[in-house]
């Protein structure tokens, strides 16, 4: 299997042979990724499977006595949090990553720190120029996506997308098609400015990647790209 290795990168492919599938908590999302394994099984060698996962901003620290500021806890009680956050973003995307793994199909991580789905990959859509995503829908919003009312993910992510870009909406292991209402693209913004934090501040430094505990050998480590909801912002 993968390992998620060390390796960060500002930079990504968004050409014709890669492919984004936004993963998350949700059942859905293991539905999106199989239906784009189900896609690429034939021309594997030449596919590049990039997982977009976002998880939101750590600004309070549970405690016995609550939840409180980040500046009201010692910094132990900061980096064990963020480890454990690290070590639950882990176990769920190896999850992912051993299913692209049995089908030999190659694959990469994009995390995004952010509280705004929607936007953080938008605006990912602009900086890597992201020419097909998917993502996956639950049923009981799929009457809403349809309707063109609808205010989750994908509705917002389908108004929003550049023409340029082809989102593939996933519910149960299919492909919604024949929308009862067209959902039309607003024009496409310029494409953010990517300013990668250097910080060496291991409490707020986002960047570091995953690290996998068992490394099988002969398998090439996974890079990861890691971007904060402020690299992600127009300036």
């Amino acid at each position: 299997m993968p390992a998620i290795g060390e390796e960060q990168s500002s930079s990504g492919a968004g050409g014709e042979n890669c492919i984004y599938v936004a993963v998350g908590k949700s059942t859905s999302s293991m539905d999106a990724l199989n239906w784009t394994l189900r896609q690429v099984m034939d021309l594997s060698p030449a596919i590049i499977v990039y997982l977009i996962h976002i998880y939101p901003e750590i600004r309070q620290i549970p405690t016995p006595l609550g939840k409180l500021p980040l500046s009201q806890v010692s910094p132990e009680q900061v980096e064990n949090y963020m480890a454990q956050e690290r070590g639950k973003r882990r176990e769920l995307l190896n999850t992912f990553l051993r299913k692209c793994s049995s089908a030999n199909i190659k694959v990469d991580t994009v995390l995004i720190e952010s509280d705004a789905l929607a936007k953080a990959i938008i605006d990912l859509v602009a900086i890597l120029n992201i020419r097909k995503l998917v993502i996956g829908i639950a049923k009981p919003n799929l009457r809403k996506l349809r309707s063109g009312r609808g205010t989750g993910l994908a509705d917002q992510i389908l108004k929003s997308a550049p023409e340029n870009c082809e989102v593939n909406i996933i519910c149960e292991g299919n492909r919604v098609e024949n929308m009862d209402q067209p959902i039309m693209s607003e024009p496409p913004s310029p494409a953010p400015r990517v300013s990668v934090d250097k910080s060496n501040d291991s409490e707020h430094n986002s960047t570091k990647s995953l690290q996998e505990e068992d490394k099988p050998e002969k398998e090439a480590p996974v890079s990861c790209m890691c971007f904060r909801s402020k690299s992600l912002t127009k300036r």
